[in-house]
């Protein structure tokens, strides 16, 4: 299982008044890596791995918001005795949001240096950097204006209903071992380039629309994995994401519990999303195959609307291990140099992966 073809759907939550982008919303954050910071791209304990996610969000409210992503990563390199890789990996996504159906497709590739920073293995740094082509399309036909009501045109100056642009992210994060937990601290940054995003002419009469460029976003996550007995783990995380006036904080954790003498593992959380959501979790995991489930319980002033319903998401990630001929070659000419008694130093897991 060498090759592996690499497609990934997302769909951005977009959908603005003035059909500009928005953040993308997802709740399992965790479950989409490369989405949360291209740093994490390959920084798993398997040389290669992939996910789909499925969100619904609104379908109480108006016509549903509905998310659908597919991502690969791996490790382009996996020296045995080595505690430096390079991590590559991909996605797109896909989003139809609202009711002028306004579409988005993004396919972004990523890359990640990872480095061991003490000779005890024990403290790691990751660095990463995502490059993102991106087209936004909606169908005006579906959409009415005020000046519509009154029998008019639209009265809005549109130059184009698809448009096209190309997005940057750089993104680092600090892994540290201690005893049986693992402690992270990441950061990422998205539109650093500021790319246009606007379906009106860049200059009008009344407003002008060359200013509308999306502003930077910059995100925090951190966490620990501990292992609290044999037969269960513990995960807290937090992540925090500004985009101009836009902030969102999710804070919650995720509990691991084996079960039998076969690898199951069943996990089960609850998270918070700030003055918004009260979020459970539960997954089962077997052997390279997880699936994870979340529910937006609506606790907002549109509680009443919604009923409480906010958002369905699944997420499905599989991991996988090969082994590559030319470094178990490699491996066994160092091992007869070394003399009897040494040991190799093996990279440290890097995430029991929610």
């Amino acid at each position: 299982m060498r090759k592996s073809i690499l497609i990934f759907l997302l769909i951005i939550i977009s959908g603005v008044f003035k059909l500009s982008a928005q953040r993308v919303h997802s709740s399992q954050f965790y479950s989409i890596p490369l989405l949360l910071n291209p740093a994490l791209t390959g920084n798993s304990d398997y040389n290669l791995r992939g996910g789909i996610n499925y969100r619904n969000q609104w379908n109480s409210v108006t016509i549903p918001f509905v998310s659908q992503s597919v991502f690969v990563d791996g490790k382009l390199s996996t020296q045995l005795l080595s505690s430096s890789w390079i991590g590559v990996g991909g996605m797109i996504f896909n989003d139809k949001a609202g009711d002028g159906g306004l579409k988005t497709t993004q396919v972004m590739f990523a890359s990640s240096l990872n480095k061991s920073l003490n000779a005890g293995n024990t403290l790691f740094l990751h660095g990463g950097i995502g490059v993102e082509m991106i087209n936004k399309s909606v169908d005006l036909s579906k959409l009415t204006f005020g000046e519509q009501l009154e029998g008019g045109e639209t009265g809005e100056d549109f130059i184009s209903q698809s448009l096209f642009y190309m997005d940057f992210s750089l993104g680092m994060q600090m892994t540290y071992f201690r005893g049986k937990t693992k402690y992270f601290l990441g950061t990422s940054v998205n539109h650093i380039n500021e790319p246009k995003e606007s379906f009106y002419r860049y200059e009008s009469q009344d407003i002008n629309y060359s200013t509308n460029n999306l502003k930077r976003r910059f995100a925090l996550h951190a966490g620990a994995e501990s292992r609290i007995s044999p037969r269960m783990y513990f995960k807290p995380e937090i992540m925090y994401t500004t985009e101009k006036n836009a902030n969102e904080w999710i804070a919650g954790a995720n509990f691991m519990t084996l079960f039998g003498n076969r690898g199951n593992i069943f996990h089960y959380g609850l998270w918070y999303r700030f003055t918004q959501d009260i979020i459970p979790a539960f997954g089962y995991e077997r052997k390279r195959l997880k699936i994870m489930l979340t529910y937006d319980i609506n606790v907002s002033d549109l509680q009443v609307a919604s009923s409480s319903r906010g958002g369905l998401e699944v997420s499905l990630t599989f991991n996988y291990n090969y082994s590559n001929p030319r470094e178990i070659r490699k491996l066994k000419r160092r091992q007869k140099v070394k003399k009897l008694g040494d040991k190799a130093i093996s990279c440290p897991k890097f995430s029991h992966e929610d």
